[in-house]
């Protein structure tokens, strides 16, 4: 991720009579030890100016390249190496003549400048002319005419919308199971309404099993349904998939997973740490009563130690025993020694 450097003059300092202070100038160090060198000679410019230099993370720069991993990954999952560099080339190419970070394809190139990025890599020297434009054809990038030459651009969009339904179906497979991954693969795949009965029949999923998947999704917010009425009586119910609010929903759901698992990680942390406090307490102690003042260790009191603490596993505190009888090999504790 690159930084981004600017400029702003500082303000003179006032005391309190509003007089101008000459001494009371702030100290301003820019950039640590080992960029002193390199910045040097900008702090010496500035302080001249009365400008400081300001750094700042570039976050669209963090988003685009974290784009292009996630589709070179994507690509990687599904086509050849020679696709993933000619990929990888053409993203590095053009990445910084991109306008936005959201860019559905990438800027225009042509073959010959394709092929010279690609051969720019270690593991590209080995492709030819043909090779490159084979890539080109798995990636999906019809010639287009500009100018004199052909030049070929990547569908950015395509790709990522190719991984987020990997990642949908993945976790549909996952909490519903194989007939509903197959179910839900058929509605996005058809992108249009499709009656009970016809995704039963396509899928081969029980004609009995079908409703009850199909509703359970419904009800979960990953399917989108309607009720077609035939007659007074009958009924006929319509299912899809609404890909945008679906991506959302599935994002969202991320989100607070991740906010549970981040509050357990803490939650494990402050109990291990009370535990950890409970361990050298005995270990201190140990430490101070018997080996400081004693060479050997009366078996009722380390027995108490360990046995009297509660919370401890059986293994741990047999494993603490067997150390603290033996005499050894000890524990090294900062700040304590060896116990």
């Amino acid at each position: 991720m690159e930084a981004q450097r600017f400029s702003m003059i500082t303000n003179t300092e006032f005391d309190v009579n509003g007089e101008t202070s000459t001494d009371d100038s702030p100290s301003l160090i820019v950039g640590e030890k080992r960029k002193r060198d390199s910045l040097e000679l900008d702090r010496e410019s500035t302080a001249e100016e009365g400008e400081v230099v300001l750094w700042r993370a570039n976050f669209e720069e963090f988003l685009r390249r974290l784009r292009h991993m996630a589709c070179i990954e994507n690509v990687r999952a599904s086509l050849d190496d020679g696709a993933v560099k000619v990929l990888k080339a053409m993203l590095d190419a053009t990445r910084g003549l991109e306008k936005k970070v959201k860019t559905e394809k990438s800027v225009p190139l042509s073959l010959d400048n394709i092929f010279e990025e690609v051969i720019k890599s270690e593991e590209g020297r080995v492709m030819t002319l043909d090779d490159v434009r084979a890539s080109l054809v798995q990636l999906g990038c019809p010639a287009s005419a500009r100018g004199i030459a052909d030049s070929y651009s990547i569908d950015l969009k395509k790709i990522i919308e190719s991984a987020q339904n990997d990642e949908v179906e993945s976790i549909v497979l996952k909490r519903y199971g194989r007939d509903a991954y197959r179910i839900f693969r058929l509605l996005s795949k058809n992108g249009r309404l499709v009656e009970t009965d016809k995704i039963s029949d396509t899928t081969f999923v029980e004609k009995k099993d079908a409703p009850k998947i199909l509703y359970k999704m419904w009800k979960d917010e990953y399917l989108h349904m309607e009720k077609l009425v035939l007659a007074p009586n009958r009924n006929i119910l319509l299912w899809k998939v609404n890909k945008r609010p679906l991506w959302e929903h599935v994002l969202d759901e991320m989100f607070h997973a991740a906010l549970n698992l981040s509050l357990r990680a803490a939650y494990e942390w402050d109990k291990e740490k009370e535990w950890i406090g409970v361990l050298l307490m005995a270990w201190r102690s140990l430490y101070q009563k018997f080996i400081i003042g004693a060479t050997t260790v009366s078996k009722p009191l380390w027995h108490f130690v360990f046995h009297d603490m509660g919370g401890l596993q059986p293994e741990m505190r047999a494993a603490l025993e067997l150390r603290v009888q033996a005499g050894g090999p000890r524990f090294k504790i900062k700040g304590l020694g060896g116990v």
